[in-house]
């Protein structure tokens, strides 16, 4: 009898896009994840090195580093030892899933603005494998993951089942995700990041005009730039300027990187947490007429799993995976991995609410930086340890 090899579909559903809804309250700190070592930043390089330097790349390390900790959770032997070493020597399987589901825990308990909700979901096919009841019971431990089932030989019932899961979770800025399923596919890991933020301070309306924006190559093109004069926490570095614009809880901000001079993708290239950790430390509140781009982006790139094989992370994709943690089937392995964003950044968010910040006088005009050249964003808490959002901006009409 022809063995079948069933295969794992780990698909990933991010979004992001800013919006005002705030209530006031005092919200808990964000919870320091402290083992991803480089994984954040050599994940983004590796997405990055791949895509044309013209084209806008915006991915979720949290999202993806919480699908791939669904899978280790399933993982054993070399598998998993794959996966733990990709987050640094100090890391362990246990630690890694305990981290998620403290994640889980604050994620649970914070109520107010931003708003950050994050989904997790197994669809399987009850005919073709059946979890083990280990497996299901982790992914609710540590990641509050519901366990669906669909009949996957029904395509168009099983495809508006889990569109619909996407539709309804990432309200709706993500239709569709998924298109077809190969009759090997068995189970799918899903996870949807929702983020709805306000800007602690609105770019008043008014200021936005059209202006310059350089690409790469040179090339200019006209986008609408916003405009505020303001206090920011400024790092000055060498090779590179960083600004943070802070949300309205003061508890997660967008950080805008940009290079003296030079590539993009240089900039890229020497970003690691050490970089990360010195922005941090180095930056300075300095009073500046700051410009940012407008934009609305979406970035799908369905080949992740080249990506993170560049970290080191393969054997889960060989057929000599051993997900024998996750189903009483021992023939598993992870077949494709899929991420998708969407992201909106105007002067106030979708829903228009503003902030006023006054009282500051000043004796001179404060220095210019206008964000009118392709730049690196990173949406992360205060001390940038914990990283939503990550993008190369490289044209913010594309």
């Amino acid at each position: 009898m022809k063995q079948i090899s069933y295969t794992l579909l780990t698909l990933l559903v991010i979004v992001f896009f800013s919006s005002c809804d705030d209530n006031g309250e005092d919200l808990p700190t964000f919870p320091e994840i402290t083992l991803n070592g480089e994984f954040n930043t050599d994940l983004f390089k590796a997405i990055v090195k791949d895509e044309a330097v013209n084209k806008n790349v915006i991915i979720s390390p949290l999202s993806i580093s919480s699908v791939v900790k669904m899978i280790l959770a399933g993982a054993d032997g070399n598998t998993a030892e794959e996966i733990v070493k990709s987050y640094g020597e100090e890391a362990s399987k246990t630690a890694l899933l305990g981290e998620s589901q403290n994640l889980r825990s604050w994620l649970n308990t914070r109520t107010g603005s931003p708003v950050i909700e994050f989904s997790n979901v197994l669809f399987y096919d009850d005919k073709k494998i059946t979890p083990l009841s280990s497996y299901t019971s982790d992914m609710a431990s540590y990641f509050d993951a519901s366990i669906k089932t669909a009949d996957f030989s029904n395509t168009e019932e099983a495809l508006a089942t889990i569109n619909g899961w996407v539709n309804e979770k990432t309200k709706t800025k993500i239709p569709t995700i998924i298109e077809d399923i190969s009759q090997n596919e068995v189970m799918f890991l899903i996870n949807a990041l929702y983020l709805k933020a306000d800007w602690l301070t609105s770019f008043p309306e008014g200021r936005t005009r059209e202006q310059t924006f350089v690409l790469e190559n040179g090339n200019e093109q006209m986008v609408d730039m916003m405009n505020m004069t303001a206090g920011f926490n400024t790092y000055r570095g060498d090779n590179m300027i960083a600004v943070e614009v802070p949300y309205k809880d003061d508890e997660i901000s967008m950080y805008f990187i940009q290079p003296n001079s030079g590539s993009i993708n240089t900039l890229i290239s020497e970003l690691n947490s050490s970089t990360l950790a010195q922005i941090n430390d180095g930056k300075e509140k300095e009073r500046l007429d700051l410009y940012v781009p407008k934009f609305k982006l979406e970035y799908k790139n369905e080949n992740i799993r080249k990506s993170l094989e560049f970290l080191g992370v393969k054997q889960m994709f060989s057929q000599g995976a051993d997900l024998g943690l996750m189903a009483e089937q021992n023939n598993l392995l992870v077949s494709r991995v899929v991420h998708k964003t969407y992201l909106t950044i105007d002067e106030k968010g979708t829903e228009g609410a503003a902030v006023t910040l006054g009282g500051i006088s000043v004796t001179s005009l404060p220095p210019s930086v206008s964000f009118n050249r392709p730049f690196v964003i990173v949406l992360a808490d205060k001390e940038m340890k914990n990283i939503l959002f990550m993008g190369r901006i490289s044209n913010p009409l594309n």
